[in-house]
C-alpha cells in the first residue's frame, strides 16, 4: 500500500471519509480551496483548507477557522489577548478589518512529501481545538470542549 502525497485530492479525501461535507471554491488568484462551514457551542465558523505552490515549488498548507461573529466593538481588548496568545500558544491568531477572528496554521512542505491521514487529523483536529478554545474565551465561556460539529 502506497502513502498518500501531500496534495488537495488527499485532503478531500480524508474529509470525506469522515463525512465532512465541503466545497471547492476558486480563490482570488483561481487557486481552489476547501471551505467547510462548523458548529462550536459558542457560534459558527467557516474552515478553510488551502494549499499552493511556491516559487521553489514547496507547498503551502494553510488550514484556518474564522468566527461568523465580529469583535469590531471590542477591537483593542481582543487584539492585545490574541497578541498575548500568539506568544505562548501554537497557531497565528489575528482580527480581520471586519472584526472576524480568526485562527491558522501555515505550514511548508517540500513537494512530494507523504502525508498519512493520522498526520492531517493531527493538524486538522488541533486547529479547531485551539479555535474553539479560543473563541469560548472571547465569548466569555469556560469549561471543557463540547467538540464541534459539522454545518449541514
Amino acid at each position: 500500500m502506497s502513502m498518500p502525497l501531500l496534495n488537495l485530492d488527499t485532503l478531500k479525501h480524508y474529509l470525506s471519509a469522515r463525512e465532512i461535507q465541503l466545497r471547492v471554491v476558486q480563490g482570488e488568484q483561481g487557486e481552489p480551496f476547501l471551505q467547510m462551514g462548523w458548529q462550536f457551542p459558542v457560534g459558527e465558523a467557516g474552515v478553510f483548507i488551502c494549499l499552493s505552490t511556491g516559487d521553489t515549488g514547496d507547498l503551502r498548507l494553510e488550514i484556518a477557522c474564522v468566527s461568523r461573529g465580529s469583535y469590531l466593538e471590542r477591537w483593542h481588548e481582543v487584539l492585545d489577548y490574541l497578541n498575548e496568545r500568539n506568544r505562548s500558544h501554537p497557531f497565528s491568531r489575528s482580527l480581520d478589518e471586519d472584526g472576524n477572528f480568526w485562527l491558522e496554521y501555515v505550514g511548508f512542505y517540500p513537494a512530494g512529501t507523504l502525508f498519512p491521514e493520522a498526520t492531517f487529523n493531527t493538524l486538522f483536529g488541533g486547529v479547531l481545538i485551539h479555535f474553539e478554545e479560543e473563541y469560548a474565551a472571547l465569548e466569555g465561556r469556560s469549561g471543557a470542549s463540547q467538540g464541534g460539529h459539522l454545518l449541514q
